[in-house]
């Protein structure tokens, strides 16, 4: 308290500046009677430290981004990240031109001058040296595809080294047919060299640094989309999905998100905050946890005006943590196994970064893989698709599997003894209910950009086609009927659950009403009574007299037996005496004799229908049968 009011004075003495903006020691000096109130020790500023540079946007620790300024006006800190060390950058020179015509990619050039997401400008701010790391980061492999040679492989670690190697190759007689760059994660430096080597369209890498379900109406970072007739004729498009990973502990999971927080591109561990309420389930360890990721892989393949130009595409892929482990150990490789008769070591993917994995198969391409990349430049992600597949099918896996112990729950014997079951099953099922519709739009979205070109394609025959991309259509179909039967499984569970909560409040209201009944007896065996009390509480001098005492009793008592005779003779179904007799009247013998009934054949097993299910105060219990 003492520190927020601190803070609020020196917000006074220095004008309208915003709490991001706060530093000890600067702005006006407060009064002397301002600095008699308030102690030095209260004054206590918490220490930065430069792990804060790790702390992602739109968080608890994040705070509020906007403010950097919001979508109506100019940015209030762009004067801070300015860059002013002289050295040329010719592409975002031209970002920062082009956008004061073209608002939409202002945003580029402040993630460029920033080095990463400019939310996280007032955390990196203090940490030069960070923000320089950030700006140089460079993970990158070209690979070289030739006829009749194996693929060449160079990997960087440096854009010098990277600038050098691209710039040497290009103007040579030698110069490859198919050229695939694959970078990992971005930076400043790596955008420069890439966007001005190759006349890249800003848009590719703008539309690859961040990751929105969906946008404030003030947030300056948001991502319109495009109209399909115009995104049919650039040369770029991304993929968004699901990346599922498991964490054995809390700590690993803290790891994780730190090292998220690293990255340059703005990915998120837990961005909806589902992971708690998905944590403990049944056959569950304790801490132990699986988050999915929402990531993008991004694809630019540079137009040509000749078909007998080289292939040059750039593909950027999603850096991975390394704490944690890919759900149930990761894909299955897209080959077969060898026989059992082959001696030669056997090669598999590592499963521990998405980018060596799409390094890995991608160096697997085949002939006749490389000859439809020359009839289709967009073949050559044929094994970044694959990877995408294989992450949805995983996800969906995943997504059965809880909703089935959700089912569980609810069909559990010992389901519904606790009022906090209901509650915990349904925040369990919120997470789900509220994405899996993004999810489906992420579904869609794909299908509709990778396979633009064949909506207009005559009917499929009824063989499947085995190469390119239109092979892998009946996938993506797949992926998206089975994410439409999670959302159809998702609204049953749901009628389920309000089914069992109507169930739940008429059992209690009947036990309330059992309740009053029983009230409502006391209240008659009482009534004669009080009224007999009242009665005899007219006469002054009676309740001083001894020997007159047992009137109290002698009309009372017969006044109770005789009001509660008539509730029972006004209730002949469930009345007491009326029923006593009934039953001793049936027992009286009569002179009658029954028939001889035949005896019946039962045939003697277990049966196979459903075990009756009663319901106690208790909760659910099973009758067993034989």
């Amino acid at each position: 308290m003492a520190h927020s009011l601190a803070r609020l004075l020196l917000r006074k003495g220095r004008g309208s500046r915003g709490d991001d903006d706060f530093e000890l020691g600067k702005g006006h000096p407060r009064k002397p009677q301002q600095q008699q109130k308030m102690p030095t020790s209260q004054l206590h500023v918490p220490e930065k430290r430069e792990s804060d540079v790790n702390i992602q946007p739109h968080t608890d620790e994040g705070g509020d981004g906007t403010y950097i300024g919001d979508a109506y006006e100019p940015a209030r800190t762009a004067s801070e990240w300015a860059l002013t060390d002289g050295r040329p950058r010719p592409y975002l020179d031209f970002i920062k031109r082009v956008s004061k015509d073209l608002p939409h990619l202002e945003y580029l050039a402040h993630w460029m001058e920033v080095s990463c997401a400019p939310p996280k400008w007032k955390f990196i701010k203090d940490w030069p040296a960070n923000r320089d790391l950030r700006a140089a980061k460079c993970s990158v492999c070209v690979m070289d595809f030739n006829d009749g040679q194996e693929v060449s492989k160079a990997f960087f670690a440096h854009t010098a080294t990277l600038q050098a190697s691209l710039e040497t190759s290009s103007p040579s007689a030698e110069k490859p047919t198919i050229r695939l760059v694959i970078a990992e994660d971005l930076s400043r430096d790596l955008v420069e060299l890439l966007g001005s080597t190759y006349d890249i369209d800003p848009l590719f890498f703008l539309s690859h640094i961040s990751d929105y379900l969906f946008h404030n109406t003030r947030d300056r970072w948001v991502e319109l989309p495009d109209l399909d007739v115009d995104a049919r004729q650039r040369s770029h498009f991304n993929v968004q999905y699901l990346r599922a990973r498991y964490f054995k502990t809390q700590e690993s999971f803290y790891e994780a998100e730190q090292e998220s927080g690293s990255f340059n591109v703005l990915r998120r561990l837990d961005s909806d905050r589902s992971r708690k309420r998905l944590q403990n389930t049944l056959l569950d360890t304790s801490g132990a946890s699986v988050t999915l990721s929402r990531s993008k892989t991004s694809i630019w393949i540079k137009p040509r005006d000749n078909p007998q130009d080289p292939i040059i595409a750039v593909l950027l892929v999603d850096p991975t943590v390394k704490p944690g482990h890919a759900l149930w150990g990761g894909y299955r490789p897209f080959s077969n196994t060898p026989s059992m008769h082959d001696q030669a070591p056997v090669e598999a993917p590592t499963h521990k970064s998405l980018y060596d994995d799409v390094v890995y198969w991608t160096s697997r391409m085949t002939a006749a893989d490389l000859d439809g990349v020359r009839a289709e430049p967009r073949s050559i992600c044929m094994p970044i698709f694959r990877l995408v597949l294989a992450d949805w099918r995983t996800v969906l896996k995943y997504m059965a599997t809880m909703l089935g112990k959700i089912e569980w729950e609810f069909e559990n014997p010992h389901w519904g003894e606790a009022p906090s079951d209901i509650d915990n099953s349904l925040r369990k099922l919120s997470p789900w209910r509220r994405n899996v519709p993004y999810y489906q739009g992420m579904i869609a979205e794909s299908i509709d950009r990778i396979f633009r070109d064949l909506r207009t394609a005559p009917a499929p025959s009824t063989t499947r086609p085995a190469f390119g991309i239109p092979s892998l259509r009946h996938d993506f179909d797949l992926v998206r009927k089975l994410m439409d039967a999670s959302q159809h499984r998702i609204e049953t569970i749901q009628t389920t659950a309000s089914n069992s909560i109507s169930i739940e409040e008429s059992r209690r209201a009947v036990q309330q009403n059992q309740n009053l009944a029983r009230l409502t007896f006391l209240a008659t065996l009482f009534i004669p009574l009080s009224f007999t009390s009242s009665f005899l509480s007219m006469s002054s001098n009676f309740t001083q007299s001894t020997q007159t005492i047992w009137l109290f009793f002698a009309i009372g008592l017969p006044l109770t037996a005789i009001a509660l005779i008539t509730i029972d003779l006004m209730h002949p179904e469930e009345g007491l005496i009326l029923g006593r007799w009934r039953a001793f009247w049936k027992r009286k013998p009569t002179s009658r004799t029954p028939a001889a009934v035949a005896p019946q054949k039962v045939q003697i097993g277990r049966t196979i229908g459903p075990w009756p299910t009663n319901r106690f105060d208790t909760g659910f219990r099973l009758e067993g049968r034989s």
